[in-house]
């Protein structure tokens, strides 16, 4: 059985994405943007391809041609189609597409099939709408395609019964054993494709699954709220396999919260040690899920970025957010990160229901405080599925499902009841500049060294560790001159720095 399987992505944020690189110098402030072989769909094929009988093949709705999309479709058995929010209106007219005009059995899949499966369904561009994980869930509807009446025992899928309603079946367990997932089908993508669009080229990697916090803005349909990871050794042999295979300058972890197994993240760095694997890789975290030690290992092991999600800096907000998270725990995992040498950059969410200015002040005032090395604001986007979403549908200016828009850029999609969407614009802007004047200079440049230096003194073990650390980094940068020696002649995480202007000079 020949399979199809297709990330769709909105052409609108597509050409966006396209204008924004040609620019080159504001690339950087837009990094989260860059286009990374989806891992859903290649896990998908994988295990489709554990099983036998299956030739599948993956497209990249980002990167290929809906001409050559359009013409794998005619000549697959079946279609398959992952979906975020923001993509959900491309993921309906492809499945319109692969339904109507190449008549071929049609499922969606994703974050958005998972809370509205009724988007696709109703409109003709589904067969079948996965909810969840789809590891299990796609082989038994294959193996069953063909007979409707046997679907309402496949768990985990909706689907138009013969009176035209919708049928949801019972939610399919989620995959405790992660170990037991196959590693993605990265030989299906041309991988050189993907790294000749990135800032810093790389391959993306997820160790594990799902988060148990509870943010009001996160939709966590598709593992809800039950985090699963990867053995320690099963985690190295992945990384180990990928840097043989690809030999990227880096690699990024896509876990939507790496540290919060501090044991198992630890083991991980321990392994890469003793392998003496040399290469560099980033991460997603909290604050409050780390500590001297475990910042320590995971710098000595080649981390050369972390991106914390802050949110705010107002206590008020971050209550309302169900952050679980304190402007104290903010401050003290910051100086963590400075006194270990870690790069680290945080996510700020502006325009939250209860934002007021004086939120907008604390949050300047912390961000000013913490000096990360790079700052994302983003205003907020509320998604189906999420209790923000619940809270302010009303005041929404459309169907969210309608607009195309981007996670991190800002795109007016309600009414604040105390802002407009220009004056959270500015106040957005307000925070980037006096995130520059507080980060750059030489006053932080030398409190930075002076924090340095106390923490050398308070734990002399950081001494060896920069001897090993400078060691592995240049077994690192000789692995990779050969392929990678031009294109990293600039520094790449300068590059993802914003140029933020200042009166008469510029601050990167």
């Amino acid at each position: 059985m020949k399979i199809v399987l297709i990330y769709a992505k909105s052409q609108t944020l597509k050409q966006s994405v396209e204008g924004t690189y040609a620019s080159g110098e504001t690339r950087g402030e837009y990094s989260r943007d860059e286009i990374y072989p989806p891992l859903g769909i290649a896990t998908l094929a994988a295990r489709l391809r554990s099983i036998g009988g299956y030739d599948v093949e993956l497209f990249d709705d980002s990167l290929d041609d809906v001409e050559e999309i359009v013409a794998a479709m005619h000549a697959a058995d079946v279609v398959g189609i992952s979906s975020l929010t923001p993509n959900a209106k491309r993921a309906r007219e492809l499945g319109l597409i692969a339904r109507n005009e190449c008549g071929k059995p049609t499922i969606l899949g994703g974050p958005h099939p998972t809370t509205n499966p009724e988007y696709f369904l109703d409109a003709g561009a589904a067969d079948i709408c996965v909810q969840g994980e789809g590891d299990l869930t796609l082989p038994e509807i294959l193996e069953h395609l063909d007979d409707r009446d046997a679907w309402k025992d496949i768990q985990g899928i909706t689907f138009l019964g013969d009176d035209g309603n919708l049928v949801a079946t019972p939610r399919r367990p989620l995959i405790k054993k992660m170990d037991e997932v196959p590693w993605p089908a990265y030989e299906l993508y041309d991988m050189r494709r993907y790294f000749e669009t990135m800032v810093t080229p790389g391959v993306p990697v997820m160790t594990s699954r799902g988060c148990p916090f509870s943010c009001t803005f996160c939709d966590a349909e598709m593992t809800p709220r039950q985090y699963r990871a990867m053995s320690a050794q099963n985690t190295v042999d992945l990384m180990e396999a990928l840097i043989e295979r690809y030999n990227p300058p880096q690699l990024f972890l896509f876990d939507d919260l790496f540290t919060i197994q501090r044991k198992r993240v630890i083991e991980v760095c321990k392994e890469i040690v003793r392998r003496n694997l040399s290469f560099e890789w980033t991460c997603e975290s909290r604050v409050d899920t780390v500590d001297f030690e475990l910042l320590r290992w995971m710098r000595k092991a080649g981390c050369v970025k972390v991106y914390y999600g802050l949110e705010s800096g107002s206590p008020n907000v971050l209550l309302t957010m169900k952050k679980d998270v304190t402007p104290e725990k903010i401050l003290r995992g910051a100086k963590l990160n400075r006194m270990v040498g870690m790069y680290f950059k945080f996510f700020i969410l502006y325009g939250f229901p209860s934002d007021t200015e004086e939120d907008y002040a604390l949050t300047e005032e912390l961000v000013a405080k913490c000096r990360s090395n790079a700052i994302s604001v983003s205003i907020l986007a509320p998604i189906p599925g999420t209790e923000v979403y619940e809270q302010i549908k009303h005041e929404l200016l459309g169907d969210v499902t309608e607009t195309e828009f981007h996670y991190w850029h800002h795109t007016e999609m309600w009414k604040h009841p105390r802002f407009s969407h220009d004056e959270l614009v500015a106040a957005r802007k307000r925070l980037i500049e006096r995130h520059a004047r507080a980060r750059n200079g030489w006053k932080s440049w030398l409190s930075r060294k002076w924090e340095r230096l106390l923490a050398v003194v308070q734990h002399p073990v950081l001494l060896a560790d920069f001897v090993d650390i400078h060691r592995r980094k240049r077994l690192h940068q000789k692995r990779i001159a050969l392929d990678w020696g031009t294109t990293l002649s600039r520094d790449p995480l300068r590059l993802q720095i914003p140029t933020v202007k200042l009166e008469t000079h510029e601050v990167r």
